[in-house]
């Protein structure tokens, strides 16, 4: 049986323990906290064009919380907007190292594969962020779209489906799976999807140019003119909505109003574009 000082000594070393024990966690609170705020001053810089400033938040961020893959995949991000591909690029895969179950750097990794042609690489990292994190429809839609890339139609649409099925207010989804029907020759399917977009969206006048597009390609003119018109009220100085209209009246049988101004190169390419979408009339 230990004595009196020594019984007395070993709570005073325990006590001391304590003590430091409070002190260490208290110090890493202070850390984690510093370490955030430098993260939020760090976005604030990026906000405002500041990326060098940025960066350097970032990096003192990762000094005081060494092993935080969300502060290293918000300083790959600040790579990219710097166009510093490569540090990007290694700053992901260092993010996925300190933080396996995360799936942010996965996605982000897979949109700089993409945007170099790397489809192969894109995909086997958009595939891990929906193992990772299945319920995000935006991964799910970065997977269907680089699988329709790809020419992998049928899981291209089953994952573009599940993104809508997970964000239903999405309108850009569902015109993604719309150009995926007309691919596929579905184009009744591919209507109906735009017709969606349309209506989740309602002032958006690209959609309904496009909507326009598939109404006439399935025989639905009549209704095709009524969403150009929308269109043109919405735009009235898009010169190639107004040439549409034109077309879709003349193709009609209706009189017409003239058009006194030619289209220039951008234009022009959406009208023939727009146009040969009216000729997949049939097609389905």
């Amino acid at each position: 049986m230990l004595d009196d000082f020594t019984q007395e000594r070993w709570r005073s070393l325990q006590d001391m323990q304590r003590e430091y024990d409070r002190e260490r966690d208290r110090d890493d609170d202070l850390k984690a906290e510093t370490a955030y705020l430098r993260v939020r001053m760090a976005d604030s810089y990026i906000r405002n064009g500041r990326i060098a400033r940025a960066i350097s938040e970032y990096k003192r961020a990762l000094k005081l919380d060494k092993t935080n893959g969300y502060y290293q995949t918000r300083l790959a991000d600040a790579y990219v907007v710097a166009e510093e591909i490569t540090l990007a690029m290694a700053a992901y895969q260092k993010a996925i190292e300190m933080t396996p179950g995360l799936a942010e750097p996965h996605s982000s990794l897979g949109e700089l594969y993409l945007r170099y042609g790397m489809f192969s690489q894109a995909l086997a990292q958009y595939r891990q962020a929906v193992a990772l994190e299945g319920e995000r429809g935006f991964y799910r839609y970065q997977l269907g779209d680089t699988l329709e890339r790809m020419g992998l139609f049928g899981e291209a649409m089953n994952e573009l489906q599940s993104a809508t099925l997970l964000e239903p207010k999405i309108a850009f989804y569902r015109f993604r799976i719309s150009t995926l029907c007309q691919h596929l020759n579905l184009l009744d399917e591919a209507y109906e999807h735009l017709l969606v977009a349309a209506g989740l969206a309602p002032f958006d006048d690209y959609y309904l140019v496009r909507l326009a597009s598939m109404a006439i390609a399935t025989d639905r003119m009549e209704t095709g003119i009524k969403y150009l018109r929308r269109a043109v009220t919405l735009r009235p100085h898009n010169e190639a909505y107004q040439y549409l209209l034109v077309a879709a009246l003349t193709r009609y049988g209706r009189e017409p109003l003239l058009i006194k101004f030619e289209l220039g190169p951008y234009d022009e390419e959406f009208y023939q574009r727009r146009r040969a979408e009216w000729e997949l009339v049939g097609a389905g």
